[in-house]
């Protein structure tokens, strides 16, 4: 059985968490679900965002069963402008957010020309534009109070261009330089922004991204190791985090390796593995 890491000692960087209200979205599953048990055992208040009834019911009882602070629970489609939109503003009226984990995201494994106009125009809306919504709601009433912080997870994908996934990459790679610039703006604010960028992780992930034709990533990394990694550099105010010994090669072998030699083996390992 993998070990529960959410059960460790609370951390020394945890401190910088306490008493604060974080939002999740994304937060029923995978690294969300971590996130957000994670913040509530540094002594944060959750505001849990995503779509599953049921997984959220699960997850609110397990934060509010371990924590003697009330975290919440919303759920809304953020594929949808609307629904993202009544969200932002409901939350924005009636709660202070201190800390945004923009972590909602999906992907979709397969030639781009094959992808339906409706995945299509739900991976900008999840990937880039909700990022985009909660970050110009809660980043300007952060850096009006002068503290706070933002964490973006975009992916090792963000580094280069992934054919046979090449949408996803280029939402993620979005995310990159969205983070990187939001991280300089807010700097002399006192406001932290900073983007975690994992690999192949144990999660829902790839298995909706191939439509279930893959359950788990082979070598996947823990989701709470990710989780944990990301909060902790927040709290530092790294500007990147790459978890992982495997992850942090993949990111100099894209600086370094020509882009031609990066693309023609990626695109070797997907059509290996899923034509």
């Amino acid at each position: 059985m993998e070990k529960d890491l959410s059960q460790e000692i609370i951390p020394s960087f945890a401190g910088w968490f306490s008493g604060k209200t974080a939002l999740v979205t994304g937060a029923t599953s995978g690294i969300g679900r971590e996130f957000a048990k994670l913040l509530a055992s540094y002594g944060c208040r959750v505001l849990a965002c995503g779509r599953n009834k049921q997984d959220m019911k699960s997850l609110l009882s397990e934060l509010n069963k371990n924590s003697g602070i009330v975290s919440e629970g919303f759920i809304a489609d953020l594929s949808s402008r609307s629904s993202r939109q009544k969200l932002i503003k409901k939350i924005s009226q009636t709660r202070e957010v201190d800390v945004l984990i923009n972590n909602a995201g999906f992907g979709h494994i397969g030639d781009f020309c094959l992808a339906s106009e409706e995945l299509i125009d739900s991976m900008r809306e999840v990937n880039m534009n909700a990022v985009v919504d909660f970050s110009r709601e809660f980043l300007p009433k952060m850096i009006k109070k002068g503290c706070g912080g933002i964490l973006n997870v975009g992916s090792t994908a963000s580094f280069f261009g992934t054919p046979g996934s090449g949408l996803y990459g280029a939402t993620k790679h979005f995310v990159l330089g969205f983070t990187d610039a939001l991280h300089q703006e807010a700097l002399s604010y006192g406001v932290h922004v900073t983007g975690i960028y994992p690999g192949h992780t144990h999660s829902r992930f790839v298995s909706r991204a191939t439509e279930g034709k893959t359950k788990k990533w082979e070598k996947g990394m823990s989701p709470v190791s990710v989780a944990k990694s990301g909060l902790q550099g927040l709290s530092q105010n790294k500007t990147r985090v790459v978890p992982g010994l495997y992850n942090k090669a993949l990111f100099v072998g894209a600086k370094i390796m020509p882009t031609s030699f990066i693309l023609e083996k990626l695109y070797e390992k997907f059509s290996k593995n899923h034509k």
